[in-house]
């Protein structure tokens, strides 16, 4: 299991741990479930209670129950965990609203890979490296309305 953890992770950390004692607690719940995942090999779903119905609007998405209203979002696809947000509720509702159209590609490209614990670790970490397969990656996703209407202009009557 390759861990990543997008780079706002820490900022909503910070801005959790200054926001009253319930959102310490929560972040202090998230830095344990980091913890657990550097340090064993259990799988995502062990480490912490997941949310009672999970996450229907996308794939792959798991969320864990942090107490108080608290939620930590992840990903799993392959052999790779993205930690992607931490905040209440109705944050991480907007959260998954705002980015339910990103791609593993995208979702790969704004984490960091965090550093795996022991000498295995680090030859499976370089091993499954490429874990995201060629085929998956669909360069049409990224084509804006705009460009394809610029290179199919006379197909819709408008001319750029």
């Amino acid at each position: 299991m390759i861990l990543y953890q997008d780079n706002r992770i820490a900022k909503c950390l910070e801005m959790l741990r200054r926001s009253g004692k319930k959102a310490a607690i929560a972040a202090t719940q998230v830095e344990k479930i980091i913890e657990h995942l550097h340090d064993s090999r259990l799988t995502p779903d062990r480490l912490g209670t997941l949310t009672k119905h999970g996450e229907q609007r996308i794939k792959g998405v798991m969320k864990y129950d942090l107490g108080s209203g608290y939620r930590l979002v992840t990903f799993k696809h392959a052999h790779c965990l993205f930690l992607l947000y931490v905040g209440t509720h109705d944050d991480c509702t907007r959260w998954i609203e705002n980015n339910r159209e990103l791609t593993v590609i995208q979702i790969q490209a704004r984490c960091m890979a965090l550093p795996i614990r022991g000498a295995k670790a680090a030859v499976e970490s370089a091993e499954l490296e490429s874990v995201i397969d060629e085929e998956e990656y669909d360069p049409f996703t990224q084509i804006s309305e705009r460009d394809l209407r610029r290179v199919f202009c006379g197909l819709v009557g408008e001319t750029y």
